[in-house]
């Protein structure tokens, strides 16, 4: 079966920002007198959905949550410095349109922020849609993903999902679309999740010609 959309990612998966966002998290930590993360390997192995598991098990309690997400999220938009796209970023959004695949971007951020994060690579137009959420303490892109399907009339089982997270994972189960994890991104996928797995942007490709024999989700 041909994949006929792909639901990109952002931060972590096109967006090479992990060590940006461990750097902020751990100044973030440091202004509530909490240790840091102490590499991004723990990192990774630290983060998930939803964030509030994440922040707890960074020893962020319930109670100080919404404060916590309110300074990361001023440390971040005061964090200038330059974050690049991972290798092979542009060549595969490339090689998709050139196979005639619609690609949107869908990201748990909210759109000035997005917005600011993209103009740098100017990428936005390769993207038929950009969608974003609204409330960051709730970071799900669930529901606009949703919206987008429900919106362009395609089959779920033709739209393909690549996100570095569990929630990307379990938006994909939940509508039905076909996953792969970016294993470069901000979380380390548990071994016996079942999904494909991908180390590099530049295997996307094998991925979809191989597709019609190995046809997992």
């Amino acid at each position: 079966m041909t994949v006929r959309a792909v639901c990109w990612d952002w931060n972590g998966t096109l967006l090479d920002d992990v060590a940006r966002c461990l750097r902020v998290m751990n100044r973030m930590l440091a202004d509530f007198g909490r240790p840091g993360i102490v590499d991004a390997g723990a990192y990774r192995a630290l983060f998930r959905f939803p964030l509030e598991r994440f922040y707890a098990d960074a020893g962020i309690g319930p109670g100080e949550y919404r404060a916590a997400v309110d300074r990361y999220l001023r440390l971040l938009e005061a964090d200038v410095s330059d974050v690049s796209l991972h290798a092979g970023a542009r060549e595969t959004i490339d090689a998709l349109r050139s196979r005639g695949v619609s690609q949107v971007l869908a990201s748990a951020t909210q759109a000035a922020l997005l917005e600011a994060q993209l103009r740098p690579h100017g990428l936005a137009p390769a993207f038929d849609a950009i969608l974003s959420i609204t409330d960051p303490h709730r970071a799900s892109k669930r529901d606009v993903i949703a919206s987008w399907l429900r919106a362009t009339g395609h089959e779920a089982g033709d739209v393909l999902l690549i996100g570095d997270t569990n929630h990307d994972h379990e938006i994909a189960l939940e509508l039905g679309t076909r996953f792969v994890h970016f294993e470069g991104g901000h979380q380390a996928l548990p071994p016996d999740v079942g999904a494909v797995r991908i180390g590099s942007l530049a295997e996307l490709e094998t991925v979809l010609d191989g597709w019609a024999t190995r046809v997992p989700r």
